[in-house]
């Protein structure tokens, strides 16, 4: 399984948890988010995106209709730059393996899978990097399905093979920390006009919306890896604004090296500056992997 959402800032991963048993009629209905947990968040140095994930989840509502037909609705919180989540909307829900299914036939239902668990008498959703506890507010009764279009259109189709990966000899004392920088590497879109605090923050959500989307996470099931695991991934933005000397650490190999050829297919930035002349600057971020059986 390909999981199409993770945490958009810092990212973790989750991958399955042991399921309740589950059938269509006791899941139809509306149910209401009224806890969020992150799983491994002290792990997480941008609390900002915790915070930004709380809000979008915290008294949203799921509701899986008797058509088959599934509607999301965030939190009144829920920051415009969870957008990416709004795909998971009107598309079809179906119960497999002991677990929720959310997407379309003939995208295999990918776009989202959760496990529900039960604890005593509180039920919990379980999606790729949370953990919601929910409270049921209606039941709905089955009726006629209403088959919706598939929204491949989402789903990326990633060659690794142009990744661009540069190794540079580099002296260690012109390089600047990302942390320390006052003119931080600006990506595509991001405004030299802004404050510092907002550079960076543009730009550290570029790069780590950018590893969400083209990391492999079909990796994590195919070397067999359960526990947890912590990629952490250093590289350094050049003075052309190229990431170079990329390297990846923690994983295996095979997923490692998926890291660097994701970092190498990253669009040139707008170099960091230092004294009014381009500087390298250095990046670090970590990937955090729970996998149970």
């Amino acid at each position: 399984m390909k999981l199409k959402l993770l945490l958009v800032t810092a990212i973790i991963f989750s991958f399955s948890a042991k399921a309740q048993n589950l059938n269509d009629e006791n899941l139809m209905g509306e149910w209401k988010a009224i806890n969020v947990n992150i799983p491994n968040s002290d792990e997480v140095p941008q609390k900002e995106a915790l915070k930004m994930v709380e809000d979008a989840f915290l008294n949203s509502k799921f509701n899986f209709k008797g058509n088959k037909v599934f509607r999301i609705k965030f939190g009144k919180l829920a920051d415009e730059r969870m957008k990416e989540l709004f795909f998971l909307d009107n598309q079809n829900w179906r119960i497999k393996d002991n677990q929720i299914q959310i997407g379309t036939e003939n995208d295999g239902f990918s776009s989202m899978h959760i496990t529900v668990q039960k604890i005593k008498d509180k039920t919990y959703f379980i999606l790729p990097m949370i953990q919601l506890e929910m409270e049921k507010l209606s039941d709905d009764k089955p009726s006629k399905p209403k088959i919706i279009e598939s929204k491949s259109e989402k789903t990326e189709s990633v060659d690794y093979s142009k990744a661009e990966i540069i190794t540079k000899d580099i002296d260690k004392f012109k390089i600047i920390d990302f942390k320390e920088i006052e003119n931080p590497p600006l990506a595509p879109d991001c405004k030299s006009k802004w404050k510092v605090e907002k550079q960076k923050e543009c730009t550290n959500k570029f790069i780590q919306r950018h590893v969400m989307r083209k990391f492999n996470t079909e990796l994590a099931g195919d070397v067999g890896l359960t526990g947890r695991i912590k990629i952490m991934i250093e590289f350094i933005i050049d003075t052309n604004g190229k990431p170079i000397n990329i390297n990846a650490t923690g994983g295996p190999e095979i997923m490692n090296q998926n890291a660097i050829d994701v970092i190498g297919l990253l669009p040139d930035m707008k170099p960091g500056m230092k004294d009014g002349e381009p500087i390298n600057v250095s990046y670090k971020m970590p990937l955090i992997f729970q996998v149970q059986d």
